[in-house]
């Protein structure tokens, strides 16, 4: 195994499992997270909670994934080449976090611990809240590019070690906000909300391109670390650059895709559910009278719209409006 100093020869295809160098804040991070989520399941077994052991092979998966993308090749190397750089942050942000979510780690801690948990209460504050609103997390992807590219975060993460894996932990942490609505079993949000985020989904995934287009076709170096003391192997340090931008340019795009499908899934997920509760409330509606309950007037079919949360005040659904009645035989006067 080669030494935690940047190695000085051209990477070759061992070095993808060879080649190591510690992001210290990162390994702090895993190992706590292993810790919780080992004694999380340990308190399930205990409470006879049944878990789904795929749900686990996920999750470590996830861990693997995150150690090798923060220790290993893409770490080992992220500091001589920018197209490795910005493979790893782009892991990071897309990639890590749908896999560590969909092991389900919320719904484990709120089912062994409650609703209340310390996490949820996280969840629900004001700041994650709108973080992770349907308006806004899609464009945090941009958003961060643009500053890892051009608003000085990049230049930050590469200053040094510990601060790379400041914004590691940092790029990991707005990915899971970000995948978390798409992959959690236990999101309960209306259909209105799930297609509205497939829509910013889509203009994020345009959005997505500008950064890599300019990266791309910039004529000088906007990270001035890699244009210095570059190792004897590697490109020249533009042409270093414009690959790293193709590579935000294209693989941004691509990995987009597995958002916007989950993003529909879900979409589709929520409709059906949203369907189901209202075709229980007509229901229920219509059993009033052969229940036994007094009511001034029969309840009538009314279109679900009508009854949606979401749509009674654009469509005039409240108890300002007059329900809508059979027509009468009796002609009109």
């Amino acid at each position: 195994m080669h030494s935690f100093a940047s190695p000085t020869s051209a990477p070759s295809g061992g070095s993808l499992l060879t080649e190591w160098r510690p992001d210290y804040v990162m390994i702090v991070v895993v190992a706590i997270l292993a810790i919780a989520y080992l004694r999380t399941r340990r308190r399930a077994a205990t409470q006879g909670i049944a878990w789904a052991r795929h749900r686990d092979i996920v999750f470590w998966v996830g861990v693997a994934a995150t150690v090798w993308t923060t220790n290993g090749f893409p770490q080992a190397r992220g500091f001589q080449l920018m197209w490795v750089w910005m493979t790893q942050e782009l892991l990071l942000l897309l990639i890590v976090p749908i896999v560590i979510m969909s092991a389900q780690p919320v719904s484990l801690v709120t089912t062994v611990h409650g609703p209340d948990n310390l996490l949820a209460r996280a969840l629900r504050t004001r700041t994650l809240r709108f973080l992770g609103s349907p308006l806004v997390s899609p464009v945090l992807v941009p958003v961060l590019c643009m500053l890892l590219i051009f608003g000085g975060l990049g230049s930050f993460a590469v200053s040094s070690v510990w601060a790379g894996g400041v914004v590691h932990l940092l790029l990991l942490a707005v990915g899971a906000l970000i995948a978390l609505p798409l992959v959690n079993t236990d999101d309960q949000r209306s259909s209105l909300a799930v297609g509205l985020s497939l829509a910013v989904g889509f203009v994020e995934l345009i959005l997505d391109a500008f950064p890599g287009i300019a990266l791309r076709f910039q004529t000088h170096m906007t990270l001035v670390h890699f244009a210095v003391n570059r190792p004897a192997f590697s490109p020249v340090a533009i042409d270093d650059q414009h690959v790293a931008g193709g590579i935000l340019w294209v693989v941004a795009e691509v990995l987009d895709l597995p958002f916007l499908i989950l993003a529909a899934t879900r979409w589709i997920k929520a409709d059906a559910r949203d369907a189901a509760r209202v075709d229980a409330e007509l229901d229920a509606r219509q059993h009033w009278d052969a229940a036994g309950e007094a009511v001034a007037d029969p309840p009538v079919d009314r279109p679900w719209w009508l009854d949606d949360p979401a749509l009674q005040d654009r469509f005039g659904g409240h108890k300002g409006v007059a329900p809508v009645r059979p027509p009468s035989d009796q002609p009109a006067d």
